[in-house]
């Protein structure tokens, strides 16, 4: 501009820096120099006073560029300096927050200064604020939405995280935008919020967009999490920028960012993204996706789909690491699960409650043959164990009476080793054991059990038992032929027989508790192996299923105690050693010690230095428990 004459319109000007302020905006001035435009002038049209002309133009320009925060820059020859100037200081700002008082809230503009310490700089604030609730404040909060969506910076009184996945759709021109939020925190039951989105494509259009009063639920009622919205739009494939707005009560927010909806090319098919979240809908349906960034229950269900003629053939691995780089801690193959001809789902829940809280990523590949397709991840956050809400004080901290440690499925699945029945000095001590006249069967059952004859084994070990004899060999053995055969409770029930006969040989009370175990008959098997530590104080063939039963029953610290007893003397058991380091890191983090922290540490570390030489195949993940037990100290 060259300016323009402000004359008796001052405050018009001034109250237009008051609405620049309101709408966040700032004006500056490009002034031209009119001498330089009015070189061929003649002297005839040449103003009689130029340079007050000048003054009173330039005046109507200051006011301007002062009420609005701005600044005036005089052109003169190139204006490249200038527009430098000017990207620099749009490329950021400050943020300054000032408290207001109730009084500060009456409608009138208050003036407001702003300094700084450090010297050769140029301040650039408003002159005054102004706070009034009649005038400025929506009227409800779906108003606040809507003047939320419209402003063009971010408003932060309400926490949002937002994500986006793309999925092929039902029409064969467009992709189904999933779209997910996390509104807010530590919210324990449902809440009517006001939310709303506009999807503008690349030219500024708006292509969708949704306004609406919504309940939305926690994650589960009665555990503190972020409110949870799921929607969708059907879009043609390209680049859009989203703009998400929630008002809860008198807090709102907003996220804006750029989001790609299409479907990625895989060699000759084409396939979603991966889609990551828990917890997993009770009814059990997969075939749908779950989303979410926060891990609170233990499982996390990963979710991706492939399209095209070949999906079928596809094979899927899922891993979870510590980064998109990093070893696999844990995982699982996945198997396609078609739905239509062209249309592979791969869907799988993996439980997570070994890996310490925690930022890890589901890695995704998937392979045809021996050739990999495609490699995707998706990050997520492991929440601490969330607690649900109840009436107790807060301020009570209790240690926990009972800590449940996890045991495997595999290891109350020890199969019945004949091999030990039939060892020599074995069949000998209980042989020494049988009457004179039932030795013949006895040896001839011995041998049909080594040779794996079970049937003729069964019928001539029982036609040898007398009910007037001592038949506890011949019942142990009996025992011991049911149990080759998996019929455990059988095995069970013949070798209590045999303890109540007179048998008090710690083998019986070994074999009686694996198949105690194998038929989860957990409280008699506590029983049996209690009794069997009391004879036997220094026999540790008892203390590994001892450990397993403590672990089963909340007895954590009892359960640790006796699994360092058998690892104590059995070093090179890779799976108990993989199972101490992990026992330990769950009693640190309920709280409780086996022994110290200190020494509890230098135990777990001891198991861990084993089990790597041993090069146990979980490796990565026993440095993860050993990380989150550090950081503990």
């Amino acid at each position: 501009s060259e300016g323009f004459i402000v004359d008796n319109h001052e405050d018009s000007v001034v109250e237009l820096g008051a609405l620049a302020a309101a709408a966040r905006t700032s004006i500056y001035a490009l002034k031209l120099d009119d001498q330089l435009f009015s070189a061929s002038a003649t002297e005839r049209s040449a103003p009689v006073a130029p340079m007050n002309d000048r003054i009173v133009r330039g005046q109507g320009l200051d006011t301007l560029v002062a009420a609005s925060r701005g600044t005036l820059f005089n052109v003169i020859g190139s204006a490249e300096t200038i527009v430098e100037r000017l990207q620099a200081e749009l490329s950021g700002y400050y943020l300054l927050g000032v408290e207001s008082a109730p009084s500060d809230k009456d409608g009138k503009a208050h003036p407001i200064r702003v300094d700084v310490s450090r010297r050769g700089l140029t301040i650039r604030s408003r002159r005054a604020l102004m706070a009034s609730t009649a005038t400025r404040q929506p009227r409800n909060a779906r108003e606040a939405v809507i003047v939320a969506l419209q402003t063009p910076l971010p408003l932060s009184g309400l926490p949002l995280r937002v994500a986006t996945y793309s999925l092929l759709g039902p029409e064969a021109d467009k992709v189904q935008l999933l779209i997910h939020a996390d509104v807010g925190t530590d919210y324990s039951t449902s809440r009517v919020v006001s939310l709303g989105y506009v999807i503008a494509d690349d030219q500024g259009r708006v292509v969708d967009s949704q306004l609406s009063n919504d309940r939305l639920p926690p994650v589960m009622n009665g555990v503190p999490s972020a409110l949870q919205f799921s929607g969708g739009a059907s879009l043609p494939p390209g680049e859009y920028t989203l703009k998400f707005a929630v008002a809860e009560g008198d807090r709102v927010g907003t996220v804006e960012h750029t989001i790609r909806a299409g479907v990625a090319p895989a060699s000759t098919l084409r396939v979603s993204d991966l889609m990551a979240g828990g917890p997993v809908n009770a009814s059990g349906e997969l075939l749908r996706p779950t989303v979410g960034y926060s891990i609170v229950f233990g499982a996390v269900h990963g979710y991706m789909e492939a399209y095209g003629s070949g999906a079928g053939a596809l094979t899927a691995k899922y891993e979870i690491a510590e980064d998109e780089q990093g070893p696999s801690l844990l995982d699982a193959e996945v198997a396609p699960r078609m739905a239509g001809d062209s249309r592979a789902i791969f869907t799988r829940v993996l439980p997570v409650r070994q890996l310490p809280p925690g930022k890890y990523v589901l890695r995704a590949t998937l392979s045809s043959g021996a050739a990999t397709v495609k490699t995707a991840t998706r990050s997520f956050e492991l929440s601490a164990p969330a607690v649900l809400m109840t009436s107790a004080s807060s301020s009570t901290i209790t240690t926990p009476s009972e800590v449940y440690l996890p045991v495997a499925e595999t290891a109350f699945l020890r199969r019945f080793d004949v091999a030990d029945v039939s060892r020599k000095e074995t069949v000998q001590m209980f042989r020494a054991r049988v009457p004179e006249g039932a030795l013949p069967a006895f040896d001839r059952g011995v041998q049909y059990l080594s040779r794996g004859a079970y049937a003729d084994a069964e019928s001539t070990l029982k036609s040898a038992i007398n009910p007037d004899i001592d038949s506890s060999a011949l019942l142990a053995y009996l025992a011991a032929v049911f149990a080759a055969t998996g019929h455990d409770a059988d095995a069970s029930g013949a070798w209590q027989t045999a303890l109540i006969d007179g048998s008090d040989a710690p083998q019986v009370y070994e074999w009686l508790a694996g198949s105690l175990l194998r038929t989860r008959d957990l409280s008699t098997a506590r029983s049996m192996l209690e009794e069997a530590t009391a004879k036997w104080p220094a026999d540790t063939r008892f203390a590994r299923p001892l450990a397993l039963v403590y672990a089963t029953f909340g007895q954590g610290v009892e359960a640790v105690r006796s699994l360092e007893r058998h690892l104590a003397e059995h070093k090179d058991d890779v799976e108990g050693l993989f199972m101490g380091v992990e026992w330990l890191y769950q009693l640190r983090a309920a709280g409780v010690s086996a022994h110290s922290p200190a020494e509890d540490l230098k135990l777990a570390k001891s198991y861990a230095d084993a089990y790597a030489k041993a090069k146990g195949p979980q490796s990565a993940l026993v440095k993860q428990w050993l990380g989150a037990m550090e950081k503990k100290r």
